[in-house]
């Protein structure tokens, strides 16, 4: 059983590091062709409604449907709950579909005043192609989320790569002929080839079938789990569309600064954070079912320890290397130097967010696998008003940097009410044997950031792939020379010989 699972979660990375470079590769292309442009501002605030959808469809299906299939399977009605999920949701998705692209350029309109003319045309058709593709997303996110369950995570993955695999490849084909369009209609593609790719691994085994009829009350109970689950899923990306309408109120470019720099810095948080939570997310669930507290809350502590342990000196290093990133990734074509400073700048300022929000992860897993997914929504919506006042006063006391310094106060702050009121729920969770191990890895990383720094005051005239290389592998060696000399006990639950839980 153990080494299935490592052979499941190796393959889970592969694919997830497969997707995440999909992502920047797609990044890189929109900088490429507008770089810090009107066009460039219009796709990203295109984008981020419907990608709040698209957030609130998969990653808070994937958050309640996991925990309610297994629970079905325990009785032998996994499929049939399936059956009903799809239906539902399908109808659902529609809906939202619907109602959202009548009111597109009223929306544009309001939360990005600076876009006018022929920019906010554009952004307003992209808005309603992204929208329009909600339909599909809606069945791709319950058939993902079936794959999670059955611990294929990896297909699942797979299949989230395809869709930015279609809005690469568009964006190579017709980008020079359609403009930013060409982003969104190969979204649109990408969307219907992944659920193109599921039904072919599902409809031979008649896993799904469009007969019988929807059980409403099955699917009542159901949403009634959901529904908070995918608002508290929608948490981070309401507040990015924050940041989108502040940073298009501040001026041009800043729009595509800050979404350039988010994304970027989610890059170890979405190949870390969310490998780690899927892997841990199933075992929670089946803990749970079997009401077995004590491996419930060892699971927890452990996904905490291992999320920190490899989060933290990936983010630190990263951090002391973003400028030579940011020159090495983006700065070609239409993106210049000047908005690689900028962009670092920001993306400096995320680091918080980035930790605090991929620990949340953790804690809102537990939360989910014990239905109580109303508490996650209830003090996420606190948080997007503490961001909304952040964003006023750090705009007008730092300018630009000031949205990203909210993030990850407001981050902060979110994870550790999260956190407890977790414990409270829970009677309490085994942490002294966690904070031990978190103090000897922020120690170990803080000597791995003074090396790495000292390292690169000597490189200054060298290439940014030559610097990142050598800093990088200097970082790596004196990391895991403080992992062995401080016996970190994170680093041997990685390796399978880590034992139980500290309590």
């Amino acid at each position: 059983m153990k080494s299935k699972l490592r052979i499941a979660s190796l393959l889970l990375l592969l694919v997830t590091l497969v997707l995440k470079v999909s992502g920047l590769i797609r990044d890189m292309l929109i900088t490429n062709y507008f770089g810090a442009s009107s066009e460039s501002d219009a796709y990203y605030a295109a984008f981020a409604l419907p990608n709040m959808f698209i957030l609130f469809l998969t990653t808070g299906m994937k958050s309640a449907f996991v925990p309610s299939y297994i629970k079905y399977k325990e009785k032998s009605r996994g499929l049939s709950h399936l059956q009903d999920v799809w239906k539902g949701t399908l109808l659902f998705s529609l809906l939202i579909s619907v109602v959202f692209i009548f009111i597109a350029p009223v929306y544009i309109r309001l939360l990005y005043p600076n876009l006018t003319g022929d920019t906010a045309q554009m952004a307003t058709i992209m808005t309603i192609i992204f929208l329009s593709s909600l339909l599909f997303v809606g069945v791709n996110a319950v058939l993902e989320a079936y794959f999670d369950a059955e611990n294929k995570y990896y297909l699942s993955v797979l299949a989230q790569a395809i869709v930015l695999l279609g809005t690469i490849g568009s964006a190579l084909l017709f980008a020079d002929e359609i403009g930013a369009y060409a982003f969104a209609f190969g979204n649109m593609a990408g969307v219907i080839l992944s659920l193109l790719f599921k039904l072919l691994l599902l409809l031979p085994k008649r896993t799904l079938t469009w007969k019988g009829k929807i059980n409403w009350e099955d699917n009542k109970r159901f949403f009634h789990i959901f529904i908070p689950v995918a608002l508290t899923a929608m948490i981070g990306q309401i507040t990015l569309l924050i940041d989108t309408s502040f940073a298009n109120m501040l001026g041009r470019s800043f729009v595509t600064y800050l979404n350039i720099a988010k994304n970027l810095t989610q890059f170890p948080q979405n190949i870390i954070g969310v490998t780690v939570g899927t892997i841990v997310f199933p075992l929670l669930a089946a803990a749970y079912a079997k009401q077995d507290m004590e491996s419930f809350k060892e699971n927890i502590t452990r996904g905490l320890q291992i999320m920190y342990f490899v989060l933290l000196p990936v983010l630190t290093g990263m951090m002391l290397l973003m400028p030579e990133i940011v020159t090495l990734l983006f700065v070609n074509g239409e993106f210049t130097a000047q908005h690689a400073e900028e962009t670092s700048i920001a993306a400096y300022y995320y680091f918080g967010t980035i930790l605090f929000y991929s620990l949340v992860i953790i804690v809102n897993n537990g939360f989910y696998t014990m239905e109580k997914g109303h508490y996650m929504m209830r003090l996420g919506f606190l948080s997007i008003g503490l961001k909304l006042l952040l964003n006023y006063l750090f705009t007008e006391s730092f300018g630009f940097i000031g949205i990203p310094l909210s993030s990850s106060v407001t981050g902060f702050i979110y994870a550790v009410a999260c956190f407890l009121l977790f414990r409270k729920l829970t009677g309490g969770i085994p942490i002294k044997g966690m904070l031990a191990d978190v103090a000897k890895t922020t120690a170990s990383v803080l000597i791995m950031g003074i090396a790495v720094l000292l390292i690169k005051e000597n490189l200054n005239d060298m290439q940014p792939i030559l610097t990142i290389l050598i800093c990088s592998a200097a970082g790596v060696i004196v990391f895991l020379i403080c992992v062995f000399l401080m016996k970190i006990k994170s680093f041997y639950i990685l390796l399978g010989r880590g034992g139980s839980a500290a309590k």
